[in-house]
């Protein structure tokens, strides 16, 4: 029988349990109480009064958390999944791997919902999912861009046991938040799951390397790089083996110093300068002698710290496929720009995935240089780009995603709320229309058909940027502001014009140079 059509006779065929109906508010008074265990840590209380708190603030009656024991108390439980196995049926909630932390399970019963989570991450991540599904949304960092529900009565079926498709999700601003804006950043990742489930390292390494023994370099210059005859720079010989040891014993180091860490990182620095000796030649390509080197720190790692991981960059010269595997501990993260060789990014994966375990994604979703956060220019604005890749490189073997980005949400702010969401579940890509709606619906509600025009303009349609657009904005803007609004959308709407005016600055700033520049190169031509 079709699964779809007879799902509560296929579930009972299969041995499956369907959830019950849970009442968790009836007319503004708690239906259920929320519990921990009597064993719970602090950041799980904090998770569960955190629950309690936004319970209280969309049906308007007082949820209150405390603890309880055994597993037959009745409430909305939030622990960890440890502390209650028998309600444990998956492995995916047994297991202690790494790459499992972030797994947690949603349940409803009569008088029972369960939120469990594998580690503290998780449980918090459950707590927002549940709100999510109850109508909370945090759609940009802000007090402005949060919507919480107003509902007497709640209630929820649900039976869902999840687990994130990329194990870091990291969207980051490459220029860092202003002191004023780090908390709400922060918010904003948690409670769109936008985290690290593994906190992989492969930024810039060599450098850190070289500050860190600057002695004894000075003692070997040999270990660095001999470029037009002489040694020196930032880069290594990699075919000595002294540096080798050097860089193996730096990077155990740090597993020993902290040995809660993941990850340590064998990149090299940014930019040229690659050895020229004639050892270094034998060893191949630039890409084959960077993966040398991770691949003896990595084999070091496996051997003295089973399960941490090594990460290194698939970037600039570095960038084209090696001739020899990777160890199994190595993640290589291919980066969307900078690309040498030739090669396109499609290329770049079914080549790298040959050759490496696990791959990473260095992504460029906005870097301010290139885009200077204006509209419908960052590959954040183009939903159409994001809605294909992050699928794409978790079906070609991605399981980490780094998405440089800027602070920038008014041109780029949906982008990046929709890449969270794909991010922990690709399969949202075919709901790109849904989520599009869904924030339309819930930030602007009777504005909602004018602020679909300045969302389809500057997130869809990609137009140049010109007077045309700038208007055009200020247009659906004002158009908005002429429907019956309350003051959550008002904010919201007086956000989007000051980001509006913004971009008209700086297209006057732009004209001015140019003027500036053309006042000064004129005399010159008439001479």
């Amino acid at each position: 029988m079709p699964r779809l059509l007879f799902p509560a006779l296929f579930l009972a065929f299969t041995g499956m349990v369907m959830a019950d109906d849970c009442v968790i508010a009836k007319d503004g008074a708690p239906a259920l109480r929320v519990v921990t265990t009597s064993k719970a840590t602090e950041r799980v209380r904090q998770a569960a009064g955190t629950l309690a708190e936004y319970l209280s603030r969309i049906t308007g009656g007082k949820f209150e958390a405390g603890s309880a024991t055994g597993a037959n108390t009745s409430g909305i439980v939030v622990a960890l999944t440890s502390d209650f196995p028998t309600q444990v049926k998956d492995e995916r909630l047994k297991s202690s791997a790494i790459t499992e932390r972030e797994n947690y399970m949603l349940r409803s019963e009569a008088n029972r919902l369960w939120l469990l989570g594998n580690t503290e991450l998780a449980v918090e991540h459950a707590v927002w999912d549940l709100l999510h599904r109850l109508g909370h949304r945090q759609f940009f960092p802000g007090k402005n861009w949060e919507i919480t529900p107003k509902s007497a009565d709640l209630s929820i079926n649900v039976d869902a046991i999840e687990c994130p498709d990329y194990f870091a999700r990291s969207i980051w601003f490459g220029f860092g938040a202003i002191k004023e804006r780090q908390a709400d950043y922060a918010a904003w990742n948690a409670r769109n799951r936008a985290t690290k489930g593994i906190v992989l390292s492969s930024g810039h390494a060599y450098d850190r390397i070289l500050s860190k023994h600057k002695a004894e370099f000075e003692k070997h210059p040999e270990y660095l790089a001999l470029k037009d005859g002489k040694r020196g720079g930032a880069k290594f010989c990699i075919s000595n083996p002294d540096l080798r040891k050097l860089v193996v014993a730096h990077s155990l180091a740090q597993f020993d110093a902290d040995p809660t860490q993941d990850s340590v990182s064998c990149e090299p620095s940014d930019g040229g300068g690659w050895c020229e000796c004639a050892e270094c030649s034998k060893i191949g390509s630039v890409s084959d002698r960077v993966l040398l080197l991770t691949n003896e720190v990595a084999r070091a790692v496996a051997a003295k710290h089973p399960g941490k991981l090594v990460g290194q960059y698939a970037y600039s010269e570095h960038s084209p496929p090696p001739s020899f595997e990777a160890a199994e501990n190595v993640v290589v993260s291919i980066a969307a720009g900078f690309i040498r060789g030739g090669f396109t990014m499609d290329q770049l994966i079914s080549g790298w995935s040959a050759k490496a375990r696990t791959l990473g994604i260095r992504e460029y979703l906005s870097v301010h240089p290139w885009d200077h956060d204006m509209p419908a220019k960052a590959r954040a604005a183009r939903l159409d780009y994001i809605q294909e890749t992050i699928p794409q490189f978790r079906e070609k073997g991605a399981r980490y995603y780094s998405g440089e980005s800027s602070d920038n949400w008014g041109c780029n702010g949906l982008g990046y709320y929709i890449a969270s969401r794909l991010l922990w579940n690709v399969h949202e890509a075919g709901n790109v229309e849904a989520l599009f709606d869904d924030f339309l619906d819930h930030a602007f509600g009777p504005a909602k058909l004018p602020m679909t025009r300045f969302y389809t303009l500057i997130n869809r349609s990609r137009p140049p940027v010109s007077d045309d657009l700038i208007g055009r904005m200020y247009r659906h803007l004002h158009d908005a502001r002429q429907m019956e609004i309350d003051d959550g959308i008002r904010a919201r709407l007086d956000d989007l014009a000051l980001y509006t005016r913004s971009c008209e600055l700086h297209m006057d700033y732009s004209a001015a140079k140019g003027e500036a520049r053309q006042a000064k190169i004129e005399p010159m031509l008439r001479h």
